[in-house]
């Protein structure tokens, strides 16, 4: 944790375990993942290169990535940074995730994008990783060089931050780096395979420390309260961080785990306090063990910055609220663990139609395995293989299956039913994903990728 006043750290300390393998304590400089805090920082880079006139919130993407596309044309022809850091180009939420999980790369998820159906155009809200990871490339081919590097000239090296990279492979080669955790059977463990964020990179790839977080925060306080002529000598720009933080497009945190109704700026969530202060910030997860918070509220010169290896559950939010509330108003306006646990509860719950039910006490006996194996393919999943091994079957995702991806065990659940566990980040624990085939029709319908009716492929002879 990292407070910031005046232009100071006014308090940092470290709390907990960096890892519980080695038993290594946090501190002030371990080194932990920002999820998506990762989005508000990556904006400040632009609002920077905006005010340095290096590029602007309404350059076209068609024109620096002709080869990206939505399903529409006028949008594709449309699109902005502007546009695709509000969230609203009209992409569904978190569109693209699930390909990263079974290890597509960075280009194959963006041009698939194209496939899926679009809300209206600059008419909607919904959270897309892979939409600010178009913007963000974007600005880079705008400017010169890649995001990661643009980051740490541009940013990084300029405040002093020598503990921050937008690279996993710097990230997990860091000495005094904390690693993520999840519960298993009621207890925390080392996850097993910690979470890669490659390839949105711009959404959610930057990983910190306390104290170096503090000096953007400080950065961030000081300009947002520079004079608007621009007579204060402040690194980001007033008009270009006053274009960051403008209010564009109201999202859907106006519930339980919001000060008020919340409308997003340009990659930072923007609120209003109980004292009528405008709350700036983002919080950040990851399913494999991150919560991370940052809270800023520049007409009192104030920000906080909390950052957990464990799995998201409300508690950085929690400490950031209650803190700035504490500060400000001199007590909790809010309950806001209960809020916040509770939204996260409701965030992370297992997913699929099958779970949690229970399996038919006299299941229909399904087709010899061998009748459902081969390769079924679609646009949007690619190929995917079914196997059988020992006397079971396995469905095999991913760029090459069985050689690059992920493999399932299928149960089988009710005659042409199979069912597998989901071990993703989009997902909460438990979660599974139902398997239906048609042998007449030889199709496979998978319910993961189905929700926009994608999930269906058909075999190939």
């Amino acid at each position: 944790v990292a407070v910031v006043s005046g232009g100071e750290t006014v308090y940092e300390a470290g709390f907990g375990i960096a890892d519980l393998d080695t038993g290594e304590p946090v501190g002030p400089d371990t080194v932990f993942q920002l999820a998506s805090v990762s989005k508000t920082v990556g904006a400040s880079l632009i609002a920077r290169l905006v005010g340095e006139g290096e590029v602007q919130w309404d350059a076209s993407v068609r024109e620096s990535l002709p080869w990206f596309r939505l399903s529409q044309a006028w949008p594709s022809q449309q699109l902005t940074v502007a546009d695709l850091y509000s969230h609203r180009s009209g992409l569904p939420d978190h569109a693209g995730d699930d390909l990263e999980w079974l290890g597509f790369d960075q280009r194959t998820i963006l041009e698939r994008l194209q496939l899926l159906p679009l809300e209206p155009f600059r008419a909607n809200y919904a959270y897309t990783n892979y939409g600010i990871q178009a913007g963000a490339l974007t600005v880079a081919e705008v400017v010169g060089g890649t995001w990661e590097q643009l980051s740490a000239d541009e940013l990084y090296a300029p405040l002093g931050m020598d503990r921050t990279t937008s690279s996993f492979a710097e990230y997990v080669a860091m000495d005094d780096h904390a690693v993520g955790h999840s519960v298993v059977d009621g207890e925390w463990v080392v996850t097993d395979e910690q979470f890669d964020p490659a390839a949105t990179a711009a959404a959610a790839s930057v990983a910190s420390s306390a104290d170096d977080m503090a000096l953007w925060i400080a950065m961030m306080l000081e300009s947002a309260r520079a004079a608007p002529d621009g007579s204060d000598a402040a690194f980001i720009a007033p008009e270009a961080m006053q274009e960051m933080l403008t209010p564009r497009n109201p999202t859907d945190l106006a519930g339980g785990n919001a000060h008020l109704p919340t409308i997003y700026g340009y990659g930072v969530n923007l609120s209003t306090t109980s004292t009528g202060a405008t709350m700036v910030g983002h919080s950040g997860a990851f399913a494999q063990g991150a919560g991370t918070f940052v809270g800023m509220i520049p007409e009192a010169d104030l920000g906080i910055v909390v950052l957990t290896n464990g799995y998201p559950m409300g508690v950085a939010e929690t400490i950031g609220a209650a803190f700035l509330d504490e500060a400000t108003v001199g007590e909790q306006t809010r309950p806001w663990w209960d809020l916040y646990r509770a939204a996260f509860a409701d965030i992370m719950k297992p997913a699929g139609v099958l779970t949690g039910a229970q399996k038919p006490a006299d299941p229909v006996e399904a087709w010899p395995l061998a009748d459902y194996a081969g390769t079924y393919r679609n646009a949007w999943v690619g190929d995917a293989v079914v196997e059988v091994r020992d006397g079971a079957l396995v469905l095999l995702l991913g760029p090459e299956p069985g050689v690059d991806g992920r493999e399932y065990p299928l149960t089988h659940w009710d005659g042409d039913v199979f069912r597998f566990d989901r071990d993703v980040v989009d997902a909460g624990p438990g979660s599974t994903s139902k398997v239906e085939f048609d042998l007449g029709a030889g199709t496979v319908t998978i319910e993961w990728f189905d929700e926009f009716g994608l999930g269906t492929l058909e075999r190939v002879p």
